[in-house]
């Protein structure tokens, strides 16, 4: 088993270091779809006209932007995370914070699947550089 006691940069690296793996891999997107649906199925009415072509394609933007807003020096980054969570709040899209559990546990079932370089202290990881980012989502929820 690797050393679980990281610094905050160490982990951001092992995150950031993950997803490059996993994303290259071919149906990323659409299985993470699927495992969200999977875990909550009435996410699915969120999504029930969406193009998901073009929903596959901002997943992963946006996953990259919040994986760069973990960097201090990533302006743009953290003005696009708050642009999607102004997107996703009650008065828009109306994504419950509730839905984000699913969301989280999603994303960890298939960075786990795609990324060949995963182990075990990786879920610890980045279940905690993860957070940052979406509960500032959260916490946007009700403003307008």
């Amino acid at each position: 088993m690797r050393e679980r006691k990281k610094t905050w940069e160490q982990k951001i690296q092992i995150v950031e270091a993950s997803f490059e793996r996993a994303k290259k891999q071919v149906g990323f997107s659409r299985q993470f779809y699927e495992n969200l649906f999977f875990l909550s199925p009435k996410l699915q009415d969120h999504f029930q006209k969406t193009d998901f072509e073009h929903q596959e394609k901002a997943l992963m933007s946006g996953l990259e932007f919040l994986i760069q807003s973990l960097h201090v020096d990533q302006k743009h980054a953290k003005q696009q995370i708050t642009r999607i969570a102004q997107s996703h709040s009650v008065n828009n899209m109306n994504i419950h914070p509730h839905s984000y559990y699913y969301w989280i546990e999603a994303l960890i079932m298939t960075v786990r699947e795609f990324d060949e370089s995963w182990y075990k202290d990786m879920e610890y990881y980045w279940r905690e550089v993860i957070s940052a980012p979406v509960c500032f989502i959260i916490s946007q929820y009700f403003k307008g």
